[in-house]
């Protein structure tokens, strides 16, 4: 392949702000993710996909606080790694947790496991396969061209101002929440158990892949090492003052902030439940002496 056509797509989409304290933010996703699985998991006390889901969880977070104990910057190689790297596990702790449903709910047998682990590795070979495809026929290379190009014409051109007017979407918005919340009660006032365990495994699955679309990165990781392409460092995190980057202190950190948001999310939840349950209680007091 044309190695100009490999540059361009390295560099196309090319960022500095993506580095390990990403995989920190992924950790809470995850976090939240397991103890959702083992959370059903007991209630039928079937633990296999949950505990699997679990052990990666903890296993990223070690990884990730090993990995920020030891580096301080990252190459152009690890940066592309790391970015596709995170998109892939992204993708499999989904399908863990759609594999965990199907667990739970125990509804289907294993043909229905097979079929959505072969859905997921039909999606993400065709993905891969797909830039591929593009890489070699240029398409970066030619978008990358046409980005150039633009850029000398403005430099040939007057600088002109322009004045964007705003506009609020805020009513067009509440308008789409109330039909929406009408279209629901409609919809699912009716609906099976069979159709909400396939929409909960399907929506999860459909999430992953596009949350996992990084994955693509380790194209670029390929690349940089195959043609030797070089490019800028960047730091592997940003360090903050009177923060340990300890394994141990890594680790007890994501499980404080998921221990936080569970708090708030309890809280929440109660609180809400209780201010709907003494609302409906007065509710037909107050409407009687109308």
């Amino acid at each position: 392949m044309n190695r100009e056509y490999a540059e361009a797509y390295v560099k196309w989409g090319d960022t500095e702000v993506i580095n390990l304290d990403y995989l920190s933010v992924d950790a809470i996703i995850f976090g939240g993710l397991s103890f959702l699985s083992l959370g059903l998991s007991a209630m039928t006390h079937r633990f296999v996909f949950s505990s699997v889901l679990f052990m990666l969880f903890l296993t990223h977070c070690i990884l990730t606080a090993a990995l920020k104990q030891r580096c301080r910057e990252l190459t152009y190689f690890q940066k592309f790694l790391n970015i596709g790297g995170s998109g892939l596990f992204t993708r499999l702790m989904f399908l863990l947790m759609s594999l965990s449903i199907l667990e739970v709910t125990g509804m289907y047998g294993a043909w229905y496991y097979l079929l959505l682990s072969g859905v997921w590795l039909f999606l993400n070979i065709l993905d891969f396969w797909f830039t591929w495809w593009n890489i070699q026929r240029g398409r970066f290379y030619a978008i990358q061209e046409r980005v150039k190009e633009r850029e000398k014409q403005r430099e040939r051109q007057e600088k002109k101002s322009h004045v964007g007017a705003l506009v609020t979407m805020c009513s067009i918005g509440g308008v789409a929440g109330i039909l929406g919340q009408r279209f629901a009660k409609v919809f699912f006032a009716d609906v099976s158990q069979s159709f909400a365990v396939n929409f909960a495994v399907w929506i999860f699955l459909a999430l992953g892949i596009g949350l996992g679309m990084g994955s693509n990165n380790l194209w670029k990781a390929y690349y940089v090492k195959k043609y030797d392409i070089q490019g800028q460092k960047i730091l592997a995190y940003i360090p903050r003052s009177g923060r340990k980057q300890t394994v141990i202190h890594s680790v007890l950190r994501t499980f404080r902030t998921l221990g936080l948001a569970l708090v708030i999310l309890i809280s929440f939840s109660i609180g809400l439940t209780l201010i709907m349950f003494f609302f409906l209680k007065w509710l037909p007091a107050w409407l009687g002496r109308m």
